[in-house]
């Protein structure tokens, strides 16, 4: 294995792995060992900085590909680093409670329902549990296609 091949590996493993240690770190995904998603905002900075060192340290020397995972990569976690750091601080939470949280929000949302999307029931046939007029429309040419044959 030549050093280029080695590199053209390398570098964009070492980038995913700096940039899934920040998404941890900011609590945007659960910690594989604990088991709870965990918010640590200075462990999140350290690894940001150190994709920042590593483009500075390997300018020059980087494929185009690199260079555009690097830079999106360090776009993508300073903007979410960003949002992260105008929240409160929260204590970590086991995944599965994260999860049961994150289910339960949206249940709430999809409760009311608007006035269109109750007529739009009533057009389809789903709220009465009458076939919808696509579904008579369908039978209709299945019995003329039987009566023909």
């Amino acid at each position: 294995m030549t050093t280029e091949t080695k590199t053209g590996v390398l570098i964009p493993y070492l980038i995913e792995m700096f940039r899934f240690q920040a998404w941890m770190a900011m609590g945007k995904v659960t910690n594989p060992v604990s088991g709870e998603i965990e918010r640590n905002l200075d462990v999140a900075r350290q690894m940001i900085d150190l994709l920042g060192e590593l483009e500075d340290r390997t300018e020059g020397n980087r494929s185009g590909d690199e260079t555009k995972l690097i830079q999106g990569v360090l776009t993508e976690l300073r903007l979410n680093f960003m949002d992260e750091s105008k929240k409160p601080a929260e204590p970590a939470v086991p995944a599965e409670e994260a999860a049961s949280k994150t289910e339960a929000e949206p249940e709430a949302e999809t409760e009311t329902e608007t006035e269109a999307e109750k007529e739009t029931e009533v057009e389809t046939g789903t709220e009465t549990g009458e076939p919808s007029r696509e579904e008579e429309q369908s039978e209709e040419i299945k019995q003329s296609e039987t009566e023909s044959a």
